[in-house]
């Protein structure tokens, strides 16, 4: 495999005190924060439906969804919209989460490190370490089941 082959182009995503990173493939579109319409008695990591495109989607907090304090929403916050890939995805071909601030362009090798540095929430696939950075790859199944329980 060639070295361009082994280089994916990713994001970071900052969320209240650490950042996701995630395949750019994986992100629709990251567009300015607008309080979402609220959706009666649910958990509190689902902040309610969000209108993307002409379309309702669900806005989740992942901190919340990981059992973290949540980040406070200011002008800096964004909405990420994700493609789904889970057994929902003909239902719920997106959903979005809460970030705190402009996602960040990165090149990932496969020579990703994994790191073991604190214990991994439902919300979370890995801890990883790219050029001296700490991130979480998000587990995008999870958050995205949240999402669909919560319609």
């Amino acid at each position: 495999m060639s070295d361009a082959q082994s280089i994916i182009s990713s994001l970071y995503l900052p969320v209240g005190k650490t950042q996701l990173l995630l395949p750019n493939v994986s992100v629709a579109e990251v567009v300015s924060y607008q309080k979402p319409e609220s959706s009666g008695n649910k958990p509190d990591y689902f902040l309610g439906l969000f209108s993307w495109r002409g379309i309702r989607i669900p806005l989740i907090s992942y901190e919340l969804a990981n059992g973290l304090e949540a980040a406070q929403i200011t002008s800096n916050s964004r909405v990420a919209v994700i493609n789904t890939i889970g057994e929902h995805q003909q239902n719920l071909p997106f959903f979005a989460i809460v970030t705190q601030g402009i996602p960040r362009l990165v090149k990932v090798s496969s020579d990703l490190n994994k790191h073991a540095e604190g214990t991994l929430g439902k919300a979370d696939a890995a801890h990883i370490r790219l050029d001296g950075e700490k991130a979480v790859i998000p587990n995008i199944e999870y958050l995205e089941s949240l999402a669909y329980e919560n319609l």
